[in-house]
């Protein structure tokens, strides 16, 4: 019996802005999935910048194991490409294919993921131009597939640059993403974010569409997420929720229609899910786990706590490491030397805005600990007061004991550099 397809649509820099997270924008096509399968609440990759959220998905490793610390394009280098995901799938009779966006090996090495097709790789790899490739690629599929397929889907939407000639009516009722003030520079870098969206859900659509009209869609295993979190002030390259929360919404054969889950999950789940999925036999090195007692409803839980970690991202070194549960989180720094209060990320109408403020002047806290029940949006730091003195010791020896076990090397000093990565 042939086994069934994987599809994997991921975009960039979403975090968990549609509509089925409950934001008031247009995104109805992502409405409409969820209403076909699974949509989790409370997913976090593992690293908030793009190729170590991605490698560590695509490999079932910490960014600190699998190599992958910084951008593919700054040095950054999976130590073994054998472990990446289609590595697994293609012994089993898996046909892969990549379309699109990637961010696991630099652009001009793309051949060398193995993928047994590859169609428009690189950093242009817009929803426009996408979609109808991989259309194009289902239809050749049903008409000529004679094997499994697993195609990742990659878009470069929702990246900044965001526009800035969106028409001011379209920024006059949105809202900001909190905890920023709802004030005509945030809505208006919001409306930039909303057109690009709007462009995904679009491409999203076409997709579905032919998924629906080819009659795939009935043995295929869709998965929908993003890298990491919205590429705001202080959200994307940090570890608060902000940073590491993203949209993932998965649909398929013997998956319920329009659940919503608030199960703990990490991306490292992904690769022990699909191994599950084929009956594929899981790799040694996994370190997640997979997702079917919560998409079955055997449990609703999977995880007391998950971990994440932040390195470089091309614009220097900022070394956290964080452990989170359904009430704490805990974020610790390892640089020795003082650092600016937020690892900065793409600029835009926001970034600017806080800066010409005095943002980014100030020193962070080394240690962070954030009541995730109380202070949902982690803003209030609670670390070293008398009244969480039990809880703050209890988390970092729970993150210390995970640094040991994942033989993390930032618990021995500073990790060097990428070559092409810049330390400041």
């Amino acid at each position: 019996m042939k086994k069934k397809n994987i599809l994997y649509f991921h975009t960039h820099d979403t975090g968990r802005y549609i509509s089925p997270y409950g934001y008031g924008v247009p995104s109805p096509n992502y409405q409409r999935f969820a209403e076909s399968g699974v949509t989790f609440k409370d997913m976090h990759c593992v690293a908030p910048t793009c190729s170590p959220s991605r490698a560590a998905l695509l490999t079932g490793q910490y960014p600190h194991q699998n190599g992958m610390i910084s951008l593919a394009h700054k040095g950054a280098k999976l130590h073994d490409i054998q472990k990446h995901l289609i590595h697994t799938l293609k012994p089993a009779g898996y046909h892969t294919a990549l379309i699109g966006f990637h961010h696991v090996i630099n652009w001009p090495e793309y051949e060398a993921l193995g993928y047994d097709e590859t169609i428009q790789p690189g950093a242009g790899a817009k929803a426009q131009k996408i979609a109808p490739l991989v259309v194009e690629f289902l239809e050749r599929q049903k008409r000529e597939g004679d094997k499994p397929f697993f195609v990742s889907v990659g878009i470069t939407e929702t990246h900044r640059p965001f526009p800035e000639d969106v028409p001011e009516k379209d920024a006059r009722y949105l809202r900001p993403p909190a905890p920023f003030p709802d004030t005509e520079v945030f809505r208006k870098d919001m409306a930039g974010y909303v057109e690009l969206l709007k462009r995904v859900d679009v491409a999203l659509g076409q997709i579905l569409d032919e998924l629906d009209e080819s009659g795939l869609r009935e043995e295929t295993l869709v998965i929908v997420t993003t890298d990491h979190g919205v590429a705001f002030p202080a959200m994307k390259n940090n570890l608060t929720d902000h940073g590491t929360g993203v949209l993932f919404m998965v649909s398929g054969p013997g998956i319920p229609q329009g659940k919503v889950t608030d199960a703990l999950t990490s991306q490292l789940d992904v690769f022990p899910t699909i191994c599950e999925f084929t009956g594929i036999t899981p790799p040694e090195w996994l370190e997640g786990k997979s997702l079917f007692p919560v998409l079955k409803d055997e449990q609703s839980d999977l995880h007391e706590a998950i971990f994440t970690e932040s390195n470089y991202h091309g614009y220097g070194y900022h070394p956290f490491r964080a452990v989170r549960t359904s009430r704490w989180s805990y974020i610790e720094g390892f640089e020795d030397n003082e650092w600016t209060q937020f690892p900065r990320s793409d600029a835009g109408l926001a970034d600017t805005a806080l800066t010409a403020e005095g943002w980014g002047e100030e020193f962070a806290a080394k240690v962070r600990l954030f009541d995730r029940l109380f202070d949902p949006y982690e803003c209030n730091n609670l670390a070293g007061g008398a009244s969480h003195v039990k809880i703050e010791a209890e988390l970092k020896d729970r993150l210390h004991q995970h640094l040991k076990e994942s033989r993390d090397p930032i618990v021995t000093g500073p990790l060097p550099a990428p070559a092409g990565a810049t330390h400041t």
